[in-house]
């Protein structure tokens, strides 16, 4: 009976061992593939006379096994070719073999479109309610697999987007 209990501990032992070696040598036979982004929109979240909350809204798609960390986004936005407003490394997780929804966030004060001031003034006397906002996005990450001896294999990516959205002047009352 006792010698009973010892094979079973041992084949306990065995599976338990081997079986997260397994999806390890899994994932470094598997040639990690870069993901790719796409950009779908913009979404108002507030807008009020002082500012204009907005979320940049992307698509990634994570082609691997296994889930993706440490990746981020920053971006720059533009109007007429002028930057006025930077966000840096903003941490994003990638799902595995899918797509994850992403949301930039950015507050767009009106006051920082100074710059710009000239054509803010012409397009909202000729009656637009928009300004054409250009988003330069650069999606990078360094993830690593780690082996079971604690071992890093490191992986890089970066992808760069540029778009333009209409972002609202002001929300009507």
């Amino acid at each position: 009976m006792i010698f009973s209990y010892s094979i079973i501990r041992v084949v306990i032992l065995t599976l338990i061992l081997v079986l997260p070696g397994c999806t390890y040598s899994k994932l470094m036979h598997t040639r990690f593939e870069n993901p790719t982004f796409t950009f779908t929109g913009s979404e108002l979240v507030e807008s009020t006379q002082g500012r204009a909350i907005v979320n940049f809204l992307f698509i990634a798609h994570n082609p691997n096994e296994a889930g993706v960390k440490d990746v981020t986004c920053s971006y720059e936005l533009f109007v007429e070719g002028k930057k006025f407003l930077t966000g840096n490394d903003i941490p994003l997780a990638l799902n595995p073999k899918g797509d994850t929804e992403i949301k930039v966030p950015a507050t767009i004060v009106y006051a920082d479109l100074t710059p710009v001031l000239g054509s803010l003034v012409r397009r909202f006397l000729s009656g637009k309610k928009t300004i054409p906002v250009t988003i330069n996005a650069v999606f990078s990450g360094k993830p690593a697999i780690y082996s079971e001896a604690g071992k890093e294999t490191p992986i890089s990516f970066e992808k760069r987007l540029i778009k333009t959205a209409d972002i609202p002047l002001q929300q009507e009352r």
